[in-house]
């Protein structure tokens, strides 16, 4: 009888340090979906996409068809406002690319669309096999739409509708992104002398949105985020400029030359 009380004892230890090195690697995955995560490496016979192997790969195609240092900036994690982007492109346009993999959720995506809207001219979704019918009915008729899923071993990324120009673009967002000193200079470029330094980064915000066509703004933005480097995070206030808006580190290879702003050039042109 001893016996066999230790043998369920012992069964007992073991089913309980399983469940406490269960809970441990569901608590390693907090980025992805943990009913997802508890499901294995494998769905339905498929390798499970996560945002690092489709990055990796987005990566890759986009270095490849925009790598002209002067003229193609490639940034990741985009600050926008109230979201930030997987990945952005800016050149003759800006364009955001947002990552779905079988390991996500679409829980953020409604509050990521409104933020983007208001900026990019172009968003495509790269989004993987499991996501991919509920994605396709909730994106906007006008976002790209991208399959990612292994093939032989890889993640191949299929092309399943071309981004359309957004219609929809905000001029207070887009006039969100510039700094302070950006917006001012942007101001008096167009004679409008209805801010000073001495309004507040808001007030001034304001005044290049009711001032500044959208098609100028956007340019302008385009503009600014190049000549900078690109655009991250909210970068420490001035003394003389109360700037609440992004920066990041200078990409490596980006020359600081301005001839890209002589050819705005892209895959998806302005009509």
């Amino acid at each position: 009888m001893c016996a066999h009380l230790l043998e369920d004892c012992s069964r007992n230890d073991n089913e309980m340090n399983n469940q406490r090195l269960d809970a441990f690697a569901a608590d390693r995955v907090p980025r992805y979906n943990p009913t997802v995560a508890k499901r294995g490496y494998k769905m339905k016979g498929q390798l499970v996409t996560r945002d690092c192997d489709i990055r990796q790969v987005l990566l890759a195609q986009l270095g490849l068809l925009y790598n002209d240092p002067e003229h193609d900036l490639i940034i990741e994690e985009f600050g926008c406002n109230s979201a930030r982007a997987d990945v952005a492109v800016i050149n003759g346009s800006l364009h955001a690319f947002e990552i779905k993999s079988d390991s996500d959720s679409l829980d953020r995506l409604p509050s990521q669309i409104e933020a983007y809207q208001g900026v990019f001219e172009y968003v495509t979704l790269v989004c993987g096999r499991r996501l991919l019918d509920r994605a396709r009915w909730s994106i906007p008729h006008w976002w790209g739409l991208q399959k990612a899923a292994y093939k032989d071993g890889r993640v191949i990324l299929r092309e399943l509708r071309r981004p359309k120009l957004n219609p929809s673009q905000d001029s207070l967002a887009l006039a969100g992104m510039l700094w302070k000193t950006e917006a001012l200079a942007c101001l008096r470029k167009y004679g409008q002398i209805v801010a000073t330094s001495r309004n507040s980064a808001e007030e001034v915000c304001r005044a290049v949105a009711d001032c500044i066509p959208v098609p100028i703004l956007t340019d302008e933005v385009r503009q600014a985020i190049k000549a900078r480097g690109g655009s991250g995070f909210a970068r420490l206030s001035a003394p003389d400029d109360d700037s609440c808006t992004t920066e990041s580190t200078v990409p490596l290879g980006h020359s600081s030359r301005l001839d890209w702003l002589l050819s705005m050039q892209s895959d998806y042109p302005l009509h």
